[in-house]
């Protein structure tokens, strides 16, 4: 990370959490990227939360806002990756995006997006914000 990276596009954020990946992804691993009111990254991507071998993980909204509050976020993109190399997002990805979306209003946090991440180490990922049309 340099700096500070500035976000502008859900591409820019999938780059910072697929770095922040293992190069074996066996088990879900969801993130959150704190941001300033411009867009600037306040930190790398903070790891909240790693799910079982059978790749399913209960995404906690709680671990999500302490982290990013604690970095001092006024804005937050959320990812996590998806060992099966299928990007659709199941009903807990959307009902998580829904909690997290629902908390961020409450607490003044503009929840920019939640990110589901390719296994593979290309450009796949899928934008939730763009998926459910929340945004």
């Amino acid at each position: 990370m340099n700096k500070i990276d500035t976000i502008e596009t859900a591409a820019q954020a999938a780059a910072l959490f697929r770095a922040a990946l293992p190069k074996e992804q066996k088990e879900e691993r969801v993130f959150v990227l704190p941001l300033d009111g411009n867009g600037n990254a306040l930190a790398k991507p903070i790891l909240v939360s790693v799910g079982h071998q059978d790749g399913t993980t209960a995404i906690d909204a709680g671990a999500v806002f302490r982290e990013a509050l604690k970095a001092g976020a006024e804005e937050i993109i959320v990812a996590h990756n998806h060992p099966s190399r299928n990007l659709t997002p199941s009903k807990a990805d959307i009902t998580a995006t829904g909690e997290i979306n629902d908390l961020a209003r409450r607490l003044g946090i503009v929840f920019l997006d939640h990110l589901l991440i390719g296994a593979d180490k290309n450009d796949e990922f899928l934008s939730l914000a763009e998926f459910t049309n929340w945004a």
